[in-house]
């Protein structure tokens, strides 16, 4: 059975899901389709590269994720379909991909587009659940597209370090309000070198200089620090909202200065 993910900032109360489904089921004898997320921020593609980086791993082989963010395709930004890590990806050229893989695909194609695809305003039906629907019959990308050689490249913000401190920054802010930043293990270790530490959020007022391993090793409504499961420092409050409470946003600075 062929597994389809779609990834969107459509909110979950729009009739662009449905018809995505509709299309795909329609075409499609033998698939399943998945929602990863439809609530990133709206136009965040950086949002929901690190979502879809930390998710897509999981699927099995053959995969096809389908990713409707700032999807309008143009002359710079055509719709693509790569192949990568043996998973299929669908979506605009707006550099979402090179913020996910830092390897080149094995493949990848701008999709063709016809005359009826070119006078609509919603890509990831006439584009991309298309293409979705071929590939989960068995199609190739050479019966979706031409080679595409273009080159639209993000870069994700890497920590700041000295001797003494590390300045990273929030890249993302999950459902619960805990900030998640871009401060590895390895990078805290390296600079720590088993040091004592304070980490600052916001300001000076609210800093905490110990890391935990769970959140209920805090009182309730303390703030607590600890390496996640992606292996990344993230910041929270034992059953508190610490982003909403601080205004903490997406590129927000994390300090830790090191003694």
């Amino acid at each position: 059975m062929a597994i389809i993910t779609l990834t969107s900032d459509w909110q979950n109360d729009d009739f662009y899901i449905g018809a995505i489904k509709g299309l795909i089921y329609s075409k499609c004898k033998d698939v399943r389709v998945i929602d990863i997320t439809h609530k990133i921020d709206s136009f965040k593609y950086t949002q929901a590269a690190f979502v879809l980086k930390n998710v897509y791993a999981y699927y099995p082989e053959g995969t096809i994720h389908i990713v409707g963010i700032n999807s309008d395709p143009t002359e710079e930004q055509p719709a693509i379909c790569l192949k990568i890590k043996k998973q299929y990806f669908i979506g605009s050229s707006n550099g979402i991909f090179s913020l996910m893989f830092s390897e080149k695909p094995d493949e990848i194609v701008k999709i063709k587009e016809s005359d009826i695809i070119k006078k609509s305003s919603f890509p990831e039906l006439s584009m991309f659940a298309e293409t979705a629907a071929i590939l989960a019959n068995g199609g190739t990308l050479s019966d979706i597209g031409e080679a595409y050689t273009g080159n639209s490249r993000h870069t994700q913000f890497m920590p700041v370090i000295d001797e003494g401190f590390i300045t990273g920054n929030v890249i993302y802010v999950d459902s619960y309000q805990n900030i998640i930043t871009n401060i590895s293990s390895d990078i805290f270790s390296q600079v720590g070198k088993n040091r004592n530490f304070i980490i600052t959020v916001k300001s000076d007022s609210y800093s905490i200089k110990k890391l935990s391993v769970g959140y209920s090793e805090v009182e309730i409504g303390e703030m607590l620090a600890l390496f996640n499961s992606l292996d990344l420092l993230e910041i929270a409050m034992r059953n508190g909202r610490v982003a909403e409470l601080l205004d903490i946003k997406v590129n927000s600075p994390v300090t830790i200065k090191f003694k």
